[in-house]
């Protein structure tokens, strides 16, 4: 209800948790699956990744897995949420790119622990919704760090200095050998369908989750 309205998933946001929990089994139950098997991180906006063989919860803004019966979530309301897959081995990844992960390579951590951990070999990327450059507007220290390190995914226009990540994690991404990358190309911010933390403040979140078929 109110500023929650339409799916709500997140606990931490100050929506009613009987309503939080009616609502994840609502969304597992696109995947065929119970409420038991969604695999949730305690995402802290770092880029540690962590490999999962259950629903445990984990303080990490990445979880790897080779579990056919778990649905790797990734909870976002303007953050990237990456979606990393190899069907050929069988592995899946959930991705955390905040400014804070996609300033830190989380993208780079993610593919390299599937890489040398379960022995992905042929991965695929999907990007879901989130804010882009036409309403991520960057100032001060935030600004100066984006111009050392990331020029290249700056927009200056009116006045203003709006930020790319998607920019950034597709660079990052094809730095470490992906190269098929799906984009929904969805603005959060612009789409009032989705949950907007940068558009209006106190929001619920919303999900991308993968699951190994």
């Amino acid at each position: 209800r109110g500023v929650y309205e339409s799916l709500n998933l997140g606990f931490h946001v100050g929506d009613d948790e009987k309503a939080v929990e009616k609502n994840r089994k609502t969304f597992a139950s696109f995947f065929g699956v119970g409420i038991e098997n969604l695999c949730f991180m305690e995402q802290i906006h770092g880029r540690g990744v962590e490999v999962v063989t259950s629903n445990a919860h984990v303080n990490a803004d990445g979880i790897i897995s080779q579990n056919r019966d778990l649905v790797l979530c990734v909870i976002v309301a303007d953050c990237v949420p990456i979606i990393l897959f190899d069907n050929e081995n069988g592995v899946v990844c959930a991705v955390h790119a905040g400014r804070k992960g996609a300033f830190l390579n989380i993208t780079s951590n993610a593919i390299v622990t599937m890489r040398e951990r379960l022995k992905a070999s042929s991965i695929n990327a999907f990007l879901g919704p989130s804010v882009k450059s036409c309403c991520y507007e960057i100032k001060d220290e935030i600004l100066c760090e984006a111009r050392e390190k990331f020029a290249f995914a700056i927009d200056e226009r009116e006045g203003g200095y709006f930020l790319d990540l998607r920019k950034i994690v597709k660079k990052q991404l094809r730095e470490n050998g992906v190269e098929s990358i799906t984009d929904d190309d969805i603005c959060v911010c612009c789409d009032k369908r989705y949950f907007s933390y940068r558009r209006d403040g106190v929001c619920g979140r919303f999900a991308v989750g993968v699951k190994l078929a």
